[in-house]
C-alpha cells in the first residue's frame, strides 16, 4: 500500500513517500520506554514517513579528486575562535535561512518508496548484500563479544564501508563576521528529507562518480592551495553500533574574503547564529552536525547574554590544559584495558536471529533494526535516480548530556562505551544513549536515566534530530541536554566522568575519542 507525502516543515513541495504500512504500524509501536517518556514526553520526534519534500537544481560540478591540506593564505586576515564566537551571535545574515530552505526545498519533487532488497537491480544478495561495481558499501554479518553491558555476545547485521568520505564547509568573512556555505540536501532516508548539510558531503565512490551522475560541488577547494586555509582537518568515527570501523574526514576550509566563490542554486552563507537556529528546529543534517561540533570557544570574544550560552561558552575554556587532556586520556586507557571487544564478519546465514531474503534482512522478533531497499527519484542530486539499501532502525533512539556547574564552569557527564564498530574498542559517549530497541518496556533502564524524569533538572536543550540520510531509513534521535540543579547530588558510575567542553574539544581534536552521537550533541551546543 502507498502513501502521499505529507508537507512538512521544512516547506511545501511536491513528494511521494511510500511504504508498506506494516512500517507505519507495527514498527512505529517500539519507544526507548516509560522512564523516558515520563521524562521527555511523548515522542514526537519519533516521526515517520511523509515530512515535507522538495526539488532543486542540478549545479555544474568541479574536479572530483581529494588531497592533501591546503596551506595558509599570506597577508590576510583569518577566522579565529573568536571569530566563530561572534559569527555564533549574529542570527540575521545575508539571507533568510528558513525562507532559503522553503524555497530550495519546494524547488524540486522526490520520490521516494520502499521496495524488496531482490528489485534494487544492480544490488546483490548472498552471504553479503553488496554492488555489482564492488564500490559504495555492503551488507555483512557481525559475531561480537565483550564484557561491557548486558549482552556478552551476540550477532548482528552491520554496513561495511572502508571509504573515508569528505565532509567539510567553506568559511568565509562578509564584513568581518564568518559565514558557513551550506547547503539545502536531499536525503531519502530522513524523515524531512530536506536539510541544511556541509558544502561537501561525498564519499569517494561519489566524487569519482562511480555512479555515473554528476560531479560535486566545491570539491577542490578541499584540495591543496596557497590561498586557503584548513580551520579544521579530523578524521572521526561514525554510527559505531551500525557501520563497522567507519570514519569520515571532516574539514573547515576558509576562503580569502576578497576571494569570489561561485555559488550554486542551493547553497547558501550562513552564520553561526543562523545554523544555531537551525539545529535547534532539526533542519542541520547529521554530517554538517558532526564538522560543527569540531568548532571551540576556546579564546576571545564577548560572552553571549544569555546566562546558559555564555556558561557554555565559559566551559569550551575551561580544563583544557596539556594536563587536563593527559588526565582524561589516562583514564580512557583505564577503561579501555577494563574493557574487551571482539569481532568478527560473518556471511549473513551465520546469523541465527536474523531471516535474510528478497524483501529484506531482520530480526526474528522485529527488534533492533531491519535492512530494506529504497527506490528513489531526485531531480537535484547527482544521479537522478537510483536504488540502494537503507538501515532502519527501530524507533526510540535518545541522546543525553546531564550537565551541572562546579566553581561557576559548566561540567558534563560523559561516558566510556563500548560498541562493536568502533576502530579502538569505546570511545566517550553523551550520559544516556539509548539505542532504538535494546531498552524496551519492562527492560532495566540504563544508568542515569531517572534524572530525566525527576523533578529540579532544567532542560536546556531538547530537539529531534536526524541521522545519516544516505544510509539510514527514519533514524530519529531526540537530543537532550539537563542542567542539574545545585542541591543535586548524583552516584556517578565507574563508566562515567565529568569534563568540560573545553577538555571534550581536546578529545575531539585527538580524534576516535568522542563518539558520533556525543559530537551530535555537542554541536546542538554551540
Amino acid at each position: 500500500m502507498h502513501r502521499r507525502g505529507q508537507r512538512g516543515e521544512a516547506g511545501r513541495g511536491h513528494a511521494r513517500l511510500r511504504y508498506p504500512d506494516r512500517v507505519r504500524g507495527e514498527r512505529q509501536g517500539t519507544q526507548a520506554g516509560p522512564v523516558v517518556r515520563a521524562a521527555l514526553g511523548a515522542p514526537a520526534g519519533l516521526r515517520r514517513a511523509g515530512a515535507g519534500v522538495r526539488r532543486r537544481r542540478g549545479q555544474a560540478g568541479l574536479p572530483a579528486a581529494v588531497g592533501g591540506r591546503p596551506g595558509a593564505f599570506p597577508g590576510r586576515r583569518r577566522v579565529t575562535r573568536a571569530g566563530f564566537l561572534s559569527s555564533a551571535l549574529v542570527e540575521d545574515g545575508r539571507v533568510d535561512a528558513d525562507v532559503f530552505l522553503k524555497e530550495r526545498s519546494a524547488s524540486a519533487a522526490y520520490d521516494v518508496t520502499e521496495v524488496p532488497l531482490a528489485s534494487l537491480g544492480a544490488w546483490h544478495l548472498g552471504e553479503r548484500l553488496v554492488h555489482s561495481s564492488g564500490r559504495f558499501f555492503t551488507v555483512e554479518g557481525l559475531a561480537v563479544r565483550t564484557n561491557h553491558g548486558r549482552a556478552p555476545s551476540w550477532r548482528q547485521p552491520i554496513i561495511v564501508q572502508p571509504e573515508i568520505g569528505i565532509l567539510g564547509i567553506l568559511v568565509k568573512r562578509f564584513d568581518g563576521v564568518p559565514h558557513f556555505l551550506m547547503q539545502v540536501k536531499m536525503e531519502p532516508g530522513n524523515t524531512s528529507l530536506v536539510q541544511y548539510a556541509a558544502t561537501v558531503q561525498a564519499t569517494p565512490s561519489n566524487y569519482q562518480r562511480v555512479h555515473g551522475g554528476r560531479s560535486t560541488p566545491y570539491l577542490d577547494y578541499f584540495l591543496p592551495s596557497s590561498r586557503r586555509r584548513v580551520l579544521v582537518d579530523r578524521l572521526l568515527s561514525e554510527h559505531a553500533a551500525w557501520y563497522l570501523h567507519k570514519r569520515n574526514r571532516n574539514m573547515i576550509v576558509e576562503v580569502p574574503p576578497d576571494e569570489d566563490v561561485p555559488q550554486y542554486d542551493d547553497f547558501a552563507w550562513l552564520t553561526l547564529g543562523q545554523i544555531r537556529r537551525q539545529l535547534a528546529r532539526g533542519h542541520v543534517n547529521m554530517n554538517a552536525r558532526t564538522v560543527l561540533a569540531c568548532i571551540s570557544y576556546a579564546a576571545g570574544g564577548t560572552l553571549p547574554a544569555d546566562d546558559f550560552h555564555a556558561a557554555v561558552v565559559t566551559s569550551h575554556r575551561s580544563h583544557r590544559s596539556n594536563a587536563d587532556l593527559a588526565e582524561a586520556m589516562t583514564w580512557l586507557i583505564d577503561q579501555k584495558d577494563r574493557f574487551t571487544l571482539e569481532v568478527r564478519r560473518v556471511g549473513l546465514s551465520e546469523l541465527d536471529e536474523w531471516i535474510a531474503d528478497d524483501q529484506s534482512i531482520r530480526h526474528r522478533d522485529g527488534d533492533f533494526f531491519r535492512v530494506v531497499g529504497l527506490s528513489v527519484a531526485a531531480s537535484s542530486r547527482e544521479v537522478g535516480c537510483w536504488t540502494q539499501p537503507m538501515l532502519e532502525p527501530v524507533p526510540g533512539n535518545l541522546v543525553a548530556f546531564l550537565c551541572r556547574r562546579r566553581a561557576g564552569v559548566l561540567e558534563f557527564l560523559v561516558q566510556a562505551m563500548v560498541q562493536p564498530g568502533l576502530t579502538d574498542r569505546l570511545e566517550l559517549a553523551a550520559t544516556i544513549q539509548l539505542s532504538p530497541g535494546l531498552h524496551r518496556t519492562g527492560a532495566a533502564a540504563p544508568p542515569l536515566v531517572e534524572y530525566l524524569a525527576t523533578a529540579g533538572p532544567q532542560v536546556r536543550h531538547s530537539s529531534v534530530q536526524s541521522e545519516d540520510g544516505g544510509r539510514f531509513l527514519r533514524a530519529d534521535t531526540r537530543h537532550v541536554v539537563v542542567e542539574l540543579t545545585a542541591d543535586r547530588d548524583i552516584a556517578v558510575p565507574p563508566t562515567h566522568r565529568w569534563m568540560t567542553l573545553g577538555l571534550l574539544d581536546r578529545l575531539v581534536a585527538a580524534g576516535y575519542y568522542v563518539n558520533v552521537e556525543a559530537r551530535s550533541l555537542m554541536a546542538c551546543l554551540l
